[in-house]
């Protein structure tokens, strides 16, 4: 079995597109040579890489088998292009990044502009969800997430220590007892989570789901807030009940998969996305 660096090329711009005629705009050749690539790439291997949908092409088993295996390739090719020609060789390429709703919103937004502006050949996708990302399936290939044990094969660094502070709305009494709790759906886990808190004896006046809705309610005066400092700090709607009161949340994680390490556009995108948040560990802290 004999593989054409070339055949990979276009089997990586397949993917990316997911059609034919986007790869052969990526890589400047005709829809017919694309077809007839990956006609040999699948001769060679003996095996199906793409069903053919009306949505585009959508990897098979193999074929999701071959794209790791493709992206490392690629990933020691552009290695070698850099030696060689020096460091200004353009990154280019998809990187997929998910976190959850409130650290994309107020933390994330302007470093991934800065991060576009700077390197304009990579495309960055952007999911936010508070649930956790398949990183085996590539559902992302950078995800952050708030755990005490991430699993064990990702790759993974620790990012600064996030706090919640309480907040009120700004024209509120904090002293105001009827003031009771905006909470979470599971009453247990926080009943938990506030137990440390000042204002422990307080009821929970409102089971709310999701960070938004919780920091509306408090806006409006509706009852007092466990939110992340990222969030409360920011809104001009929002005071602290106490000024130097904060908890710390779940250890904050930068994961990728082990697979994707010498991956060049997403290990300058992990680096970037690392080294700006560490530079505002204050920020996430609440200090």
């Amino acid at each position: 079995m004999k593989l054409d660096w070339n055949d990979l090329r276009v089997f990586l711009a397949l993917e990316r597109g997911a059609s034919a005629r986007a790869a052969a705009a990526q890589l400047g050749t005709s829809h017919s040579t694309v077809l007839r690539r990956l006609q040999a790439l699948e001769d060679a291997l003996n095996a199906q890489l793409f069903d053919r949908t009306p949505e585009g092409f959508v990897l098979t088993g193999p074929g999701e088998r071959l794209l790791v295996k493709a992206q490392q390739i690629e990933a020691e090719v552009f290695d070698v292009q850099r030696e060689i020609a020096g460091s200004d060789i353009e990154l280019e390429g998809p990187v997929k990044l998910t976190a959850p709703p409130a650290v994309l919103k107020y933390l994330l937004l302007p470093m991934l502009a800065e991060f576009q502006e700077r390197y304009p050949g990579i495309d960055l996708e952007v999911a936010s969800t508070d649930s956790f990302a398949d990183l085996d399936r590539r559902d992302a290939d950078l995800a952050i997430r708030f755990s005490n044990s991430p699993d064990e094969h990702l790759v993974g660094r620790r990012l600064p220590e996030f706090h919640d502070a309480i907040y009120v709305s700004k024209d509120a009494d904090p002293s105001d007892l009827s003031l009771g709790w905006v909470g979470w759906p599971d009453r247990r886990r926080f009943q938990e989570r506030i137990a440390s808190t000042p204002y422990s004896d307080r009821p929970i006046a409102w089971q709310l789901p999701g960070l938004e809705l919780q920091a509306e309610a408090v806006r409006q005066g509706r009852g007092i807030g466990l939110l992340p400092c990222i969030m409360g700090d920011q809104d001009q709607k929002m005071k602290r009940m106490d000024a130097d009161f904060t908890q710390p949340t779940l250890p904050a994680w930068l994961l990728q998969h082990q697979d994707l390490r010498r991956l060049e556009r997403v290990r300058v995108f992990a680096d970037f996305i690392f080294r700006r948040i560490t530079t505002l560990k204050d920020k996430v802290s609440g200090r």
